[in-house]
């Protein structure tokens, strides 16, 4: 932008830099609403108006300026939401708090992009298409969560802010959350379109704001009927009476603690919550991590299983499994391999034959018996917690980062089967991942171990504000137990039935309804993000030809405007 200034006299540029400064403020301003938009604050019904202000901000003869005006709106908009990451990088790794702002700054940077992409559209699909832009971007901001979420590994899907609206949230059950998003992008499109026309001296977009207004009502309209049709259905289904814990301690107190003294809370919590309710309990929900020790084997395994004898439940949980392999290694790889971890291999020991071990972070179920009847391994570890991208590639790496885990992906995402209902075990953010939710065949049940300790608010907030779209998706109960929060459990319907703040102790038993219904995203899955990706190909191909005889839509440049 200040190369375009410098390429005019002084005279022309006087009155441009105030422009180009309510252009700055203005991308400023909306890149730091989508912070209150999300929760905790949850100002959700201003997602209805906020993106508007940033095509507006977007001018169509100024392309260098849009571009540098859309990365500072990607960038700030990512580091205001995803601040906290700054604090768990300097918490939980070797770096200096330098570096970890660099680090959370880099991270915004790149997650930033697709709205780099998604603003300067805004004005070349004007021109190829005309009105019909405001169709296209909304779809090309579905197609780039998409994208995002493949590549990343993050979704962020912006439809979910409406996760408190009970009308609206009920499209997720038909097109997924990316339908709300769309609707979003849409709205803010035609109120856009009518300020751009307004600049041009033309009469409001009156059809594309009523179809806007009539997309509104038909979805508050279904969303009505679903949402008392769902709701009554649960009124009268059987319930299965959940006991969950939540523990307000952090992990650095859990790293000054013993192994047994770690599990001994857990336990404790469970044996106070059995008896504040004799009349029984069905199913107790452990964290992830709540147990440091290999689960199936040993004396940790011996003690959960009598747990769940004496309290007549059966109990849920998350812990590491460490297995020893079948191949040999040599002594300078075993050697190498305890010094990057030295509590790992405590665990394992050293076996005759110098066997390897392999790690995965699993959810156990145990019966009423105290036998083990279900194991999952999380098969997709999280990026730079559970594994370091590239260290078997580059094992500097490891010397360079210190934090990152050692776990492997399980194999298959397999349901594990209990005396109540076939349960879905999504470990931690696995839950965030829509496609994944689908591959949990036959679960009529989701239960959601998470450990958010690592976290400083509003990371667990925005978490579990994610998590929640698979209830609607996938038309079943989600029971979220967090190690210490966000705790939660929400209905087929969208309703949050309970909830617990961040680094809050609690034990609860909720009477959890247990209903499964079928939903058009549980059958085809994503087909509205295909949709959107076709229908976007198809009208840029065919956009000239159906623009051919109408007049453009942008004025002539004007120098001021820059």
């Amino acid at each position: 932008a200040t190369t375009e200034i410098y390429t005019l006299s002084l005279h022309d540029a006087l009155p441009i830099l105030p422009q180009l400064l309510i252009r700055i403020v203005i991308t400023v301003l909306a890149a730091a609403s989508l912070s209150v938009i999300a929760p905790p604050v949850n100002l959700h019904w201003l997602h209805w108006v906020a993106l508007a202000p940033m095509m507006w901000v977007m001018r169509a003869d100024t392309p260098r300026s849009n571009r540098w005006l859309a990365f500072t709106y990607g960038t700030i908009s990512t580091l205001i939401i995803f601040r906290w990451l700054a604090t768990t990088i300097m918490t939980f790794s070797n770096l200096n708090p330098a570096l970890a702002w660099i680090a959370t700054l880099l991270f915004s940077m790149v997650f930033g992009l697709p709205w780099l992409i998604l603003w300067t559209s805004v004005h070349p699909l004007r021109r190829r298409l005309g009105a019909g832009w405001m169709l296209a971007i909304p779809a090309l901001q579905v197609v780039l969560e998409y994208a995002q979420m493949l590549l990343f590994l993050f979704p962020y899907n912006h439809g979910v802010s409406q996760y408190r609206t009970d009308w609206v949230w009920q499209l997720g059950s038909v097109t997924g959350i990316a339908g709300i998003t769309f609707l979003l992008f849409f709205v803010n499109a035609t109120l856009a379109e009518t300020a751009f026309r307004r600049a041009e001296g033309k009469p409001p977009p009156y059809p594309w704001l009523g179809s806007a207004a009539a997309a509104v009502v038909l979805t508050l309209g279904f969303g009505a009927w679903r949402y008392g049709s769902i709701s009554y259905q649960l009124e009268q289904a059987d319930v299965v009476r959940v006991g969950m814990v939540q523990t307000d301690k952090t992990m650095l107190h859990r790293f000054t603690e013993s192994r047994a003294a770690m599990i001994r809370d857990w336990i404790e919590a469970t044996q106070r919550l059995t008896e504040a309710n004799p009349g029984g309990i069905d199913l107790v929900v452990w964290s992830e991590g709540s147990s440091p020790r290999n689960v199936h084997e040993g004396r940790t395994n011996t003690i959960l299983s009598q747990l769940a004898i004496n309290g007549g439940f059966e109990l849920l949980l998350g812990g590491g499994t460490t297995i020893r392999r079948d191949y040999p290694v040599t002594d300078e790889e075993w050697a190498a391999h305890r010094e990057r971890d030295p509590k790992e291999h405590e665990l394992i020991g050293r076996e005759p034959g110098n066997y390897w071990g392999e790690s995965y972070n699993s959810v156990y179920l145990f019966g009423r018996d105290g036998e083990i009847r279900g194991r999952y391994d999380k098969v997709v570890p999280l990026p730079f917690g559970e594994y370091l991208p590239l260290a078997s590639t580059f094992p500097i790496l490891r010397t360079w980062i210190k934090g990152p885990g050692d776990f492997r992906a399980g194999t298959e995402v397999n349901t594990i089967s209990s005396e109540f209902a076939t349960l879905a075990t999504p470990i931690c953010y696995e839950a965030i991942i829509p496609y994944l939710g689908r591959q949990y065949a036959g679960a009529n049940l989701m239960l959601n171990p998470t450990n958010d300790a690592w976290f400083s608010e509003p990371g667990p907030q925005l978490h579990a504000m994610l998590a929640t779209g698979r209830a609607m998706e996938l038309g079943i109960p989600l029971v979220r137990t967090a190690f210490t929060g966000v705790s939660m459990v929400v209905l087929p319907n969208g309703d949050i039935i309970h909830e617990v703040a961040p680094f809050v102790a609690d034990e609860s038993v909720v009477n959890v309804p247990l209903k499964a219904f079928d939903t058009p995203y549980k059958r085809f899955g994503d087909w509205f993000t295909w949709l959107c990706l076709i229908g976007l190909g198809v009208s840029l191909a065919a956009g000239p030809w159906l623009n051919r005889q109408k007049q453009p839509v942008e004025t002539a440049p004007d120098p001021a405007a820059q």
